[in-house]
């Protein structure tokens, strides 16, 4: 057989398949089967189901009862953003300001740091951190929940001095605590307000205060007095945290004697931790020029991991670490 016979037999074939294909096609369309396609049905039994629906707040609880819980929720809602507020708007006043000219004690025998840990109290993860160190560092509490005397007393314990930490008003106006000293309040106000804020930690024998934040309250001399006459009272000195460059704290306190000393260095203004450990090497710097140096650092994750590594060889390396009181016993002789 030719080849051109066997494409002609192949065609025909499958012409022949595809014009009956269509033939059935045609005939299913003209003339349905609908019997074959009958869907098969069935009865189920559903066992009764009885569902409780709760009633709705006003039918269940009285409108006393319901205003109560919602002042109890934003009651809590206003204390977590005040801590979250806490936690990151510090960073405007933690400037690296110049330090102010510091006594020339560098004829001591030892090169002295004090390292002070402002806003300890609010997390109470860092707070733990910073005091596992176990090293003569000054914790510095804000005087409002969840700091507590059980966290006091855990970093007395472990070798810390502790000091209160006031919320003074800044130039920029902001959240910081349930109440800050402003120079708009008179004297009666603010020496309330304070003694208040030491009575929170009462028994804890706190032997001095920082400012927290506080650039316009620390520029004003009246203010100041206020403070300065309470703290003559209790025998107690003043950290200035440094957040202004026109701060009058040094000129009111030697006024009123209260014993006084400067930050020199913030830690922290970067939670880095190499930003840290250039900020540590630095307050060596200042301590070997001047015989001390007092840094301030916050109970950030990076500021604890840096102070660890440091801690490990700073006294190798000719410092000592001392409490801010014992500090101002050398500088003051």
């Amino acid at each position: 057989m030719k080849p051109l016979n066997k494409w002609l037999i192949l065609t025909y074939f499958l012409a022949l398949i595809a014009i009956v294909e269509c033939a059935i096609v045609v005939y299913d369309i003209f003339f349905p089967q609908r019997g074959e396609f009958a869907l098969a049905t069935a009865e189920i039994d559903v066992p009764e189901r009885i569902v409780k629906i709760q009633p709705l707040l006003f039918e269940e609880h009285s409108a006393q009862k319901i205003a109560a819980d919602l002042d109890e929720f934003m009651a809590g809602y206003k204390k977590r953003t005040m801590v979250l507020q806490q936690l990151t708007s510090g960073k405007n006043e933690n400037i690296a300001l110049n330090p102010e000219p510091k006594a020339d004690v560098s004829a001591l025998d030892e090169k002295y740091i004090a390292v002070v840990i402002d806003d300890m109290g609010i997390s109470p993860k860092y707070t733990k951190e910073i005091i596992d160190l176990k090293k003569p560092f000054t914790a510095s509490f804000l005087p409002y929940a969840p700091a507590n005397m059980a966290q006091v007393n855990q970093a007395k314990e472990a070798g810390f001095e502790v000091m209160l930490h006031v919320p003074m008003m800044p130039h920029k106006r902001a959240y910081l605590a349930p109440i800050t000293l402003s120079p708009e309040m008179d004297k009666a106000t603010v020496q309330k307000h304070l003694e208040n804020f030491l009575a929170y930690f009462s028994g804890s024998d706190m032997r001095g205060v920082n400012n927290h934040m506080g650039s316009e309250f620390t520029e004003n001399a009246q203010s100041l007095a206020y403070v300065m006459e309470i703290l003559k009272q209790k025998n107690m000195f003043f950290l200035d945290s440094k957040t202004t460059g026109k701060s009058a704290v040094k000129q009111i306190a030697e006024k009123y004697g209260v014993p006084y000393i400067g930050r020199d260095v913030f830690l922290d203004n970067e939670n880095d931790y190499n930003y840290v450990m250039g900020q540590l090497r630095q307050t060596e710097k200042i301590a070997a020029k001047h015989g001390y140096a007092v840094a301030i650092g916050h109970p950030h994750e990076q500021t604890a991991r840096a102070l660890s590594d440091w801690l490990k060889d700073v006294e190798n390396r000719g410092f000592k670490l001392v409490h801010i009181s014992d500090l101002l016993q050398k500088t003051q002789q």
